[in-house]
């Protein structure tokens, strides 16, 4: 399911959508890469969607995206487990209805239901976050454009259950974030491309994540919880110079390798910059 293609699903033949952006079941920090929407050819009343599963407690889904009017199917994501998120699918500018069902259930009353508003140009991500008993929808608007080469543009938000507030911070004690709260997403700030060793604290739980953004990217940093119980932070890039989805992703996380850091100087020349993320 690319950007530039529509999604149509009938009832009588199903075309299921399979979810991308699995982080594995420890939920480490790990490799993420997704087709992101070219804004330049798109058409204006065209806007586009993408949905993540972020409740830690919350068995895998199966997500649904329906007309308003009438109930029609658009497009179906199947078995949607925590963590994951979804490509980015072009749908005309209008409101929708977004479920989730238990994937065990296909049947049954769904765990989430809410209205979706697309507009035209505009692309968005949807979530289901916190414990599934006090299960919440937030909708984040992305910003695409992005920031040219030698340069990444990114935020963070925060959807771990285990901290309303959270600290981010360089491996080497630098701050960049304070009191990052449960359920919001930052704004983004343009920083210099490359290696980030981070340390995230909060609600007496601690977690450290390696990201590397890659030069001409646009990143949403992910707080969850992690199999421990722990934070984590995990890298989905909204928008890169390819098209189609990069092979092998673009983000390496904390259990992967990574070469020497950049000088000193440079890497607090960026902090600085990704402090605007947060003020």
């Amino acid at each position: 399911m690319t950007a530039s293609a529509r999604t149509s699903t009938r009832h009588t033949s199903r075309r299921r959508t399979a979810a991308v952006g699995a982080l594995g079941a420890a939920l480490v920090a790990a490799t993420v890469g997704l087709a992101a929407p070219q804004s330049a050819s798109a058409a204006t009343d065209d806007g586009w969607l993408r949905v993540g599963h972020l409740s830690p407690d919350t068995k895998s889904v199966d997500v649904e995206l329906s007309s308003l009017s009438g109930g029609k199917t658009i497009f179906e994501l199947d078995d949607v487990t925590y963590g994951q998120v979804s490509k980015y699918t072009e749908l005309a500018a209008g409101t929708y209805v977004l479920s989730m069902r238990a994937s065990d259930a296909p049947d049954s009353t769904p765990v989430v239901s809410t209205d979706v508003t697309v507009q035209g140009g505009d692309a968005s991500t949807v979530v289901a976050y916190g414990k599934n008993t006090d299960l919440k929808t937030a909708a984040y608007t992305d910003d695409l454009q992005q920031p040219g080469d030698g340069k990444s543009k990114l935020r963070l938000v925060q959807a771990a259950t285990t901290a309303k507030k959270v600290d981010v911070s360089t491996s080497d004690g630098t701050a960049i974030a304070s009191d990052a709260a449960f359920g919001t997403a930052t704004k983004y700030a343009t920083v210099g491309s490359g290696k980030w060793d981070l340390d995230i604290s909060g609600g007496g739980q601690q977690g450290s994540a390696q990201v590397d953004l890659a030069g001409n990217t646009v990143s949403t940093l992910f707080v969850l919880d992690d199999s421990k119980g722990d934070l984590t932070i995990v890298p989905v890039t909204d928008a890169a110079a390819t098209a189609a989805t990069p092979t092998g992703g673009v983000q390496t996380g904390g259990g992967g390798t990574a070469a020497d850091r950049a000088d000193t100087d440079s890497l607090h020349a960026a902090i600085r910059s990704i402090r605007a993320l947060f003020s």
